[in-house]
């Protein structure tokens, strides 16, 4: 009964350090068409395979949670709710496109040096890969602060507009180069990828589409206009999702600091 305990113990931290550096952060509404006035609930979600659960907004500060709509920005912040403080309604009495950023503070995470590396590995993080060889630093662990800087954009009154094109100036900026509302069926829509305000080249995207409860994914390669496209098609429930890493500042504190970026939208 012991060893079956331990081996339980074992698992868990395992599964605890698999989850730990591998979860995507994005926002999910209820609906992502709506008529006029019609009221919907929007989640922050964690998880993985764009398939997940509510995030503990306990364990962090929201920095920006903002509604755009046409050259309008509202900061809705207060209308976080629950005990996880993971939700928030919001009611969009405009037609057209509304886009809602969100971006939090910073949380720290240490993982020893074969997870970290597989961890950068995984999200294509090269660069970084890289750096830690030159410095001779592969068999260290690897001390993150990691922060998210992701957007939603909903439909309202069957109206489109240029609102999914808005910069929200985060420090990681997803931007649709086309609405992607206007698509009919596997139109290529390009996506901008910015860090600072600067085209990221080479960085890893993912294109995730959830239909009938499966998820699939394609990944591309951003060029040196930080740009990628990917066929999107008027089904299910989308997220363009990137991470981005670099040297963090103060050493003593951590030696990286990552942004997870994510932009979703959807047909229901």
């Amino acid at each position: 009964m012991l060893k079956n305990r331990k081996t339980i113990v074992v698992v868990s931290l395992m599964l605890l350090a698999t989850l730990g550096y591998a979860h995507e952060f994005w926002m999910e509404p209820m609906k992502f068409i709506l008529k006029e006035n019609e009221k919907v609930l929007i989640n922050l979600m964690v998880g993985e395979d764009y398939q997940g659960e509510d995030s503990n907004g306990l364990k962090y500060k929201i920095l920006k949670l903002d509604h755009y709509s046409g050259n309008t920005s509202t900061d809705i912040r207060a209308t976080v709710k629950g005990d996880s403080l993971s939700s928030f309604d919001i009611i969009f009495t405009k037609p057209g496109n509304h886009l809602i950023a969100f971006n939090n503070t910073s949380k720290f995470i240490g993982l020893e040096s074969g997870k970290f590396n597989d961890y950068l590995r995984s999200e294509g993080l090269d660069e970084i890969l890289k750096l830690r060889l030159q410095k001779g630093d592969t068999l260290k662990p690897g001390r993150e602060l990691y922060q998210r800087c992701v957007k939603t954009l909903v439909q309202v009154g069957g109206k489109n507009d240029q609102t999914f094109a808005i910069n929200t100036g985060m420090k990681l900026e997803i931007i649709p180069k086309t609405n992607p509302y206007a698509v009919t069926e596997n139109t290529p829509v390009t996506f901008k990828i910015m860090f600072l305000q600067k085209p990221v080249k080479n960085g890893l995207v993912l294109a995730w589409h959830v239909q009938n409860g499966k998820a699939t994914h394609q990944k591309l390669r951003s060029n040196a206009a930080g740009e990628v496209t990917f066929p999107i098609s008027r089904t299910g429930k989308w997220m363009i999702s990137t991470v981005h890493m670099t040297a963090h500042a103060n050493s003593t504190e951590a030696d990286w600091q990552s942004y997870w970026g994510s932009y979703t939208f959807g047909f229901f």
